[in-house]
This record gives structure tokens, C-alpha cells and sequence, in this order.
């Protein structure tokens, strides 16, 4: 094997398992940011989280599984995934949201009040 091939291997094997570690360190939304979510249901089917976040207000890098999230006032939120990706996100109030989940960072850039629905695996 070349010597390029050998360092471009090892280069992809290296960022594959920093993008991993990350993601393994994403945790519990409601662990993460316990003041900011909180839990109102929670069975094998689904979990549902209510989430309130004043202007200027960040939680830590944390994760979902595919949810729905339902406003129930305006907002804008601002997510930062591990790989340095940024997405705005304003929540209309009565609008429903579909987010096929993953690790992420946030920031409220206005005070932001939804209720988000996890769904989980159907179980055999």
C-alpha cells in the first residue's frame, strides 16, 4: 500500500471516530438541560418533553431520536450540529415540526416555548 494511501486511510479513521466519540457524548436533552426540559409523559411508545428558553439561553450538546415538536408560542432557535453545521429554525405558534433527531447544540434567540415528541422503536 502507498504511503498516501496509507495516511489518507488513517486520516478518514481518525475523523470518523472523533464524529463518533461526539456523538456518543451527546446525551439526554432532559438530563442535559433539566431546567429547560421537562418531561410530561414517558412510556415504550413515546416521550414527551415540554421546553421552555429565554432569549440568549444555550444547552449543551445533547441528542433526540426522530420527534415532532409543536409550538406553542413563536420562536427562533439556533442548532449547531457536531460537525460545525448551523441551522435556524422559527417556530410559528400552532405549527407542527418534523426533525429526524441527532446530537446538537442550541441557542434561544428568542424566548422559545414548544412541546416535542420523541418517538421510539416499536418493539417486537
Amino acid at each position: 500500500m502507498k504511503r498516501s494511501t496509507r495516511f489518507l486511510l488513517m486520516t478518514v479513521s481518525l475523523l470518523v471516530l472523533i464524529l463518533a466519540g461526539w456523538m456518543a457524548f451527546a446525551q439526554d436533552a432532559a438530563k442535559v438541560a433539566p431546567t429547560h426540559f421537562k418531561v410530561l409523559l414517558d412510556n415504550d411508545r413515546v416521550r414527551v418533553l415540554e421546553y421552555r428558553a429565554k432569549k440568549g439561553e444555550k444547552i449543551a450538546l445533547h441528542s433526540h431520536p426522530a420527534n415532532v415538536v409543536y409550538a406553542l408560542e413563536n420562536g427562533h432557535t439556533r442548532f449547531t450540529s457536531p460537525d460545525g453545521k448551523v441551522k435556524d429554525l422559527d417556530f410559528k405558534a400552532g405549527e407542527a415540526v418534523w426533525s429526524d433527531g441527532g446530537p446538537h447544540t442550541q441557542e434561544t434567540i428568542t424566548d422559545t416555548h414548544v412541546i416535542q415528541i420523541e418517538l421510539k422503536p416499536a418493539k417486537k
